[in-house]
């Protein structure tokens, strides 16, 4: 089992990002989904997406307040992201 990261930086790639984690939890990876400096912006098939990532198992943090204040992310600052990433066999970004 690897410790993958997904890190969604641009708002228009979030999806993208998404099913990427959900795609290495189904490989059995650890996966962390990540989203830098923006509000995530909630669809149905997103919402969905979410949840399968909680049942599955896979982490979601952010450092926008928003995202954890509504969006059920746990907060992570810039520093505690870097250190979560040097611990990572792979980091995919968006």
């Amino acid at each position: 089992m690897k410790k993958v990261a997904v890190l969604a930086r641009h708002p228009h790639r979030q999806y993208e990002a998404l099913r990427t984690s959900l795609g290495c939890l189904l490989e059995d990876h650890a996966v962390t989904y990540l989203v830098l400096d923006y509000e995530v912006q909630l669809d149905e098939a997103f919402t969905d997406n979410l949840g399968f990532l909680d049942e599955m198992e896979g982490h979601r943090y952010s450092n926008h307040p928003v995202n954890v204040s509504e969006h059920g992310f746990a907060p992570k600052s810039l520093e505690e992201m870097g250190e979560l990433l040097r611990d990572q066999d792979i980091i995919i970004p968006f």
